[in-house]
């Protein structure tokens, strides 16, 4: 082997060998109980009383803006980004909650954990203004 090629394959090791890869796009905020504190304050999160598993069935349903929007008509604001809504439980049903696609979630810098917590709460009993 040439020098020149043994200078080519170690470069190319050396390049391949460094890679990295990239960051996650976003990253949960770790739920401290400052911030807790805060997303109640928001009614992000429910009061503790209602923030727990709930007992029946739960089902859960992904989907983007235009598909929440279409499961739950009437639950978001105009120009407020649809995140999340629950349909209550019936006789012999299960507590349906929508919540935004991982992508959606992530572009509106929101985590999953918080609006799953907050729509478990509507299925335990909770409301909000």
């Amino acid at each position: 082997m040439t020098a020149w090629k043994i200078t080519l394959l170690a470069t190319q090791w050396l390049l391949l060998s460094a890679q990295t890869l990239p960051e996650p796009i976003y990253k949960p905020r770790p739920l401290t109980p400052d911030y807790v504190k805060w997303l109640r304050s928001m009614n992000y999160l429910p009061p503790p009383e209602f923030d727990r598993e709930y007992k029946g069935e739960l089902k859960v349903i992904r989907g983007s803006q235009g598909e929440l929007r279409a499961a739950c008509p009437n639950s978001f604001k105009p120009g407020n980004n649809a995140i999340g809504c629950a349909h209550l439980p019936r006789e012999g049903f299960p507590c349906v909650i929508y919540i935004l696609n991982d992508i959606g979630l992530q572009s509106i810098n929101m985590d999953y954990e918080v609006v799953v917590r907050h729509e478990r709460a509507h299925c335990n009993g909770w409301h909000h203004d």
